[in-house]
């Protein structure tokens, strides 16, 4: 049986697939987005978050601590000593300390997917397995999708597109609804944003429309980021170029979720930027249509 680290499992979630769906949030990611919503999932390995405003600097975690000490009256974390124990979060009184991901099995997981079965059942939902990047815990992602299949529960992964082919082959065997983001589409800019150019994540799509495989294209839409007239313009042209080959385009707007996630897991997020406004999603939303694309917005 597979083990993977699971740090979040959502349920009664409406916008990531058809119908009602749990979301399993996976630890791990190759990429580094500058926006990224989830930047407590770039590392496989489990995270300490700590939210300083919860904090009254009562000294009960350096008990147990040695990667801890308190400075001028705040609590300082040198994170490369932590090993992640888990002993500040039991020893908080404040709830100020948070072990992010815990390692789960398949089955495990998989018996808190079934939990809402009747809902997927009347809704048309099912299984989203997001992150992360699902592709990152190849085996465990695709037992888990397989157990569900099995159990005659639709499924779905969001996917960034940077796995294996084998992975998104053997994931659209299983009859898979691929949520599959689209950052950029010029490869230069691509890895200026995310660290990695896009030709193997563009290869990966090409793949799966070749396969007939079911698409939804995710467009993460950043303000002042990749969202120029040039950037929807070879978004449109792809769209366009590719219609029939996928089920429909959303446009994924930023939010500031990010920032105050990565403050407590000790770093500065590297884009800080308000979250889209309606005239700047109006904008896009405008500039797509008027190359006869169809959108839809994420909510």
């Amino acid at each position: 049986m597979e083990t993977g680290i699971v740090f979040n499992i959502q349920k009664f979630c409406l916008h990531d697939g058809d119908g009602i769906r749990t979301c399993v949030f996976l630890k791990g990611c190759p990429l580094r987005c500058i926006w990224c919503h989830n930047p407590e999932s770039f590392e496989k390995a489990p995270t300490i978050s700590f939210e300083n405003r919860k904090c009254s600097s009562c000294g009960r975690c350096l008990a147990v601590c040695s990667a801890r000490t308190i400075e001028n009256g705040t609590l300082k974390i040198d994170r490369e000593k932590c090993v992640k124990c888990g002993k500040c979060v039991k020893n908080c009184l404040n709830d100020a300390n948070e072990i992010i991901g815990k390692e789960m099995t398949a089955s495990e997981v998989f018996g808190e997917v079934m939990k809402d079965k009747m809902f997927y059942d009347t809704s048309g939902g099912g299984l989203t397995v997001t992150g992360g990047e699902p592709s990152h815990q190849a085996d465990f992602t695709l037992e888990l999708l397989s157990l569900a299949k099995d159990a005659g529960i639709s499924l779905a992964i969001e996917t960034c597109g940077i796995g294996s082919k084998d992975f998104y082959e053997k994931a659209a065997d299983l009859g898979t609804t691929f949520l599959f983001d689209i950052k950029c589409v010029d490869p230069v800019r691509h890895k200026q944003l995310t660290g990695a150019d896009n030709s193997h994540i563009m290869s990966n799509l090409k793949h799966l429309m070749d396969r007939g495989a079911d698409i939804i294209i995710r467009l993460p839409l950043v303000p002042d980021c990749n969202d120029s007239d040039p950037d929807i313009a070879k978004l449109t042209e792809f769209l366009n170029r590719n219609k029939g080959r996928y089920r429909y385009a959303e446009i994924m707007p930023y939010h500031t979720l990010g920032i105050g996630k990565s403050e407590k897991l000790g770093t500065t997020a590297t884009y800080i930027h308000d979250s889209a406004s309606d005239e700047e999603i109006s904008r896009w939303t405008s500039l797509f249509n008027s190359h006869d694309i169809d959108i839809k917005i994420s909510k």
